[in-house]
């Protein structure tokens, strides 16, 4: 295996927590917005506390995982490193999370209804150079992420546009966000529903 160098470790947990705050500026209002605040009620819940099981569907060095431990949250991160992607999976093991080599091309072995949240950076242009099928993708994330949770892609505009394209088509609430920096970057942020409509 490659020599990892401190500073690659250092770049994905800083960039890996600008993203995590990042998403929880964009999750609050929207989970604010579907539970109004009533004369009397509490404020109600920001994601975090609803989110409990993440998987990082491309950990690279395990930065999001280090980055909830650095902000406090309480959840559980499984770490998957694409299999023909660098094994970066020693890495992880080393921060002491947990994390396993998998191809996105394949179904991925959980229950059903396993996690909270599903994220990934770049997974989606990485699959369709693979010639992988995104809508296949899509379906086994459906699968295994519970009613109300909550999908965060980031990657190039026009694989964006697709998984959005088909998040839709499966029913998902989808909002894609530009991030208004001049890249071609953009984040798709998903929400299951609980009842299909």
């Amino acid at each position: 295996m490659e020599r990892i160098q401190q500073d690659d470790l250092n770049e994905d947990f800083e960039s890996s927590l600008s993203a995590l705050r990042n998403y929880w500026s964009l999750l609050t209002p929207l989970i604010f917005s579907d539970h109004p605040k009533r004369p009397g009620d509490e404020d109600p819940l920001p994601p975090y506390n609803m989110i409990r099981n993440v998987m990082d569907m491309n950990a690279r060095y395990g930065g999001l995982n280090a980055a909830f431990l650095e902000e406090g949250k309480s959840v559980w991160v499984m770490n998957v490193v694409p299999i023909k992607a660098r094994n970066t999976l020693p890495v992880i093991f080393d921060q002491g999370f947990a994390g396993v080599l998998h191809d996105w091309c394949e179904p991925f072995p959980t229950y059903p209804l396993t996690y909270d949240m599903l994220h990934a950076n770049g997974l989606l242009s990485y699959l369709i150079s693979e010639q992988c099928s995104i809508t296949n993708l899509l379906l086994e994330m459906d699968r295994i992420l519970r009613p109300e949770g909550w999908v965060v892609l980031s990657d190039e505009a026009r694989s964006i546009e697709k998984a959005r394209s088909i998040a839709t088509q499966i029913r998902w609430e989808a909002r894609v966000i530009d991030l208004g920096n001049g890249s071609n970057q953009r984040i798709l942020v998903c929400q299951k529903p609980f009842v299909r409509k």
